[in-house]
């Protein structure tokens, strides 16, 4: 096995394991996959929201194995074996929040405690996990007890596990600090920290980041945060507020940071006021870390950045619906709210376009009266993560439009209100011209003069994105590729340049929430994906999928696992299906943000289910 030692793999978030001897396409084609067993996590119905992590090699108390870390939401974490599940260690980090309407009107989940996943220092053999915890009067974590739904007096900590055995390397520390007038610890408005962490190593220098939201975005106070952690001293270094309680959370559908090879840090951030100097809402952002010296303190600072448009913009001038929580998305909830929900959105005298697709198809827009109202400021361009492909200098941002803009690492642009008045100019800046990337809606373009031209369901649905681009260097076609797949959609395939021009490749036959589809909006999540490759062996890449079949947001139901060719197309021009769950009758509760693991012949599933599905190759007779 090979570590995999944050969320998908690699600082760069690729999503690919280039490894992987066991798994090819011809094994799993001649042979199949098996479900081998379903490894169990403790104190949580649904499981855990943060992706597996595997560190090789470990000394624990059972021998040297190959320890494959899961964090449940009721913050216990075991210590596996990550070839069979077997315990090697358990932890308890405290007292977790009990899920209510208040952090999660849809009520997924039973608790909220380690919501993000954390990071491995392969050095030390230790992990740094985020966990949310009830703290007592002394604001030290409370030991596991009667839980609380009240967010407001919980906190978050950074904890620092052993590896070897689950202890803790070092008392817990208080996520805090303040920025831009604004402080992190704020029982008001409590942070909903989803986004995953990140560690690097500058001049030996290493340092963990995380980011965050708020439970209520469109809160007046409400801010994003990223925080600095100093792994030498086990304190908090830095703190960065993106707003001055105007919004712009960092979720990115639970992705965290991307970091380069310098240590420069890129997010994408959702809904939030904009100026291009304090405030960035609906921005991708690179950030820089100076550590401390010579009596200066560590600091975070935005020092280039790119902005498509305004949530003011995107609603007609009205400002988004107040104290909206975080995980509602609106429109595409706006529908099946609550009577009083706060955001109402009516299909009824709805505008619907027919167009031919550049695919020479019919295409259907379906465009609401009352688009103006408000709804469509919530279009939370942060929905995603960033596929950073680092050596072509090169990120592609996209988020609940579901379009791909190549953004220049080097240059950004330095998006200002102004350039927003010319959005072609605006648009001038990017590597190349954005693309639709999780649907082809027809003959409209991703970067109209006025944004509110993007405010329709295409087909009726939605296409957001949730699910971090996989990054695929295809020694078929000798050019990076990246894969997508957005709601009530099919997976997409697409070749991006070494100037950044992204060109449609191919796409699968399997819709995610097949069972919703075209009962407007559809369902979320779309897919969430990871691949592998014996290096450059194009016989041996695969990349595995899980898809829900029906509104993985307000509903917990099955979900499908499906295997593809990555790199030989099938005769119709499709993206091929090695194996499919659903062909085989496995079924499992689809985990919605978190994506499979494929590590040394074993593919690991989340699921909503309170375990983590192991899949390898079917074993013989």
């Amino acid at each position: 096995m090979v570590p995999w030692l944050t969320r998908s793999a690699d600082n760069g978030r690729s999503g690919w394991n280039s490894q992987e001897t066991q798994l090819t396409q011809a094994s799993v084609a001649s042979r199949g996959i098996a479900r081998v067993t379903i490894i169990p996590l403790v104190g949580d119905a649904r499981g855990m929201e943060a992706q597996p992590l595997i560190l090789p090699g470990v000394l624990t108390q059972r021998g040297t194995r190959d320890v494959l870390v899961l964090p449940s939401m009721a913050n216990v974490v075991r210590g596996v074996d990550a070839h069979d599940g077997s315990s090697i260690w358990q932890t308890t980090l405290g007292t977790p929040v009990t899920g209510s309407k208040a952090i999660d009107m849809w009520q997924i989940n039973q608790f909220w405690g380690c919501i993000s996943t954390g990071v491995i220092d392969p050095d030390l053999k230790r992990l740094y996990q985020v966990c949310w915890v009830l703290p007592n009067a002394q604001g030290t974590p409370l030991p596991a007890g009667a839980p609380s739904t009240n967010p407001n007096i919980a906190r978050y900590f950074m904890f620092v596990l052993n590896m070897g055995d689950g202890s803790l390397a070092t008392e817990p520390v208080l996520i805090s600090g303040t920025s831009n007038g604004q402080s992190f610890v704020n029982p008001k408005f409590p942070r909903k920290q989803r986004s995953s962490l990140v560690e690097t190593n500058i001049n030996g220098v290493k340092t963990v980041f995380g980011c965050s939201g708020t439970i209520q975005e469109t809160s007046a106070g409400a801010a994003g945060y990223c925080f600095a952690f100093d792994v030498a001293s086990n304190t908090m270094a830095a703190m960065l507020a993106m707003t001055e309680g105007e919004g712009a959370g960092v979720w990115m559908g639970g992705q965290g940071a991307a970091a380069d090879p310098n240590g420069d840090l890129y997010v994408t951030t959702g809904n939030g006021d904009f100026d291009g100097v304090r405030q960035f809402g609906e921005s991708f952002l690179k950030i820089r870390y100076t550590p401390a010296s010579a009596g200066n303190a560590a600091s975070l600072k935005v020092v280039d950045h790119w902005t498509p448009w305004t949530d003011l913009a995107r609603s007609g001038g009205v400002a988004p619906p107040k104290n909206k929580v975080a995980g509602v998305s609106a429109p595409s909830d706006a529908m099946s709210m609550p009577v009083g929900g706060g955001m109402n959105m009516n299909l009824r005298n709805a505008k619907v376009v027919g167009e031919i697709a550049n695919d020479g198809k019919l295409t259907v827009r379906v465009v609401p009266q009352a688009m103006a109202q408000g709804q469509w400021a919530d279009e939370d361009w942060g929905s995603a993560g960033p596929a950073c492909i680092f050596s072509l200098g090169l990120c592609v941002a996209t988020g609940k439009d579901g379009i791909g803009y190549p953004i220049k690492t080097a240059n950004m642009g330095g998006t200002k209100p102004a350039d927003l008045r010319n959005p072609a100019t605006n648009c001038a800046k990017l590597a190349a011209p954005p693309v639709w990337l999780t649907v082809d809606p027809g003959p409209v373009s991703p970067c109209p003069p006025n944004p509110m031209t993007l405010n329709f369901f295409p087909w009726g649905d939605t296409a957001h994105m949730h699910m971090t681009p996989v990054q695929f260097f295809d020694p078929l076609l000798n050019s990076w590729t990246i894969f997508a797949w957005g709601e009530n959609n099919q997976l997409h395939k697409w070749k991006v340049s070494s100037t950044g021009t992204l060109t449609y490749l191919a796409q699968g036959n399997e819709f995610a929430s097949a069972n919703v589809r075209g009962a407007s909006p559809g369902g979320m999540t779309g897919g969430f994906c990871s691949g592998s490759s014996n290096g450059s062996d194009l016989n041996s890449a695969i990349l595995a999928c899980t898809i829900p079949y029906m509104n993985a947001n307000q509903v917990v139901g099955n979900g499908r696992l499906l295997i593809y060719d990555p790199v030989h197309l099938a005769a119709n021009g499709t993206l091929q299906v090695l194996w499919d769950s659903q062909a085989h009758g496995v079924q499992f509760l689809f985990n919605k943000f978190d994506p499979p693991v494929i590590d040394g012949g074993h593919i690991y599933v989340p699921n909503y289910n309170g375990g983590v599905d192991l899949y390898t190759l079917t074993p013989a007779p």
